[in-house]
């Protein structure tokens, strides 16, 4: 089954060069920022947080699998953080901004 990802995180005493590099480790996972709407634009999802799209057997596993490949590619940078994971198998997502 398909779920969506949406994983927000806060880099303790962290430069800006340390999100940046943060958001392309998570990136790599298959957490970004940037994601093509139904219409057919972009939307962009707000500071420090990413979102992405994974298959797996159940909501939990998949959660907990990209928690940890988050959490161990934040560590081999050896950045102190807290991140929170959530997912959804019935999922929508929108945005707006003012």
């Amino acid at each position: 089954m398909s779920y969506l990802i949406f994983c927000t995180f806060d880099l303790k005493g962290a430069s800006g060069q340390d999100y940046q590099t943060a958001y392309s480790d998570l990136a790599t996972l298959g957490l970004t920022k940037v994601h093509q709407t139904s219409s057919g634009g972009q939307a962009v999802i707000p500071t420090t947080a990413a979102m992405g799209t994974f298959t797996g057997a159940s909501a939990k596993s998949v959660c907990e699998f990209v928690r940890d490949k988050v959490k161990n590619a934040f560590a081999a940078r050896r950045f102190k953080s807290e991140v929170f994971v959530t997912c959804g198998g019935d999922w929508a997502w929108t945005t707006g901004s003012t």
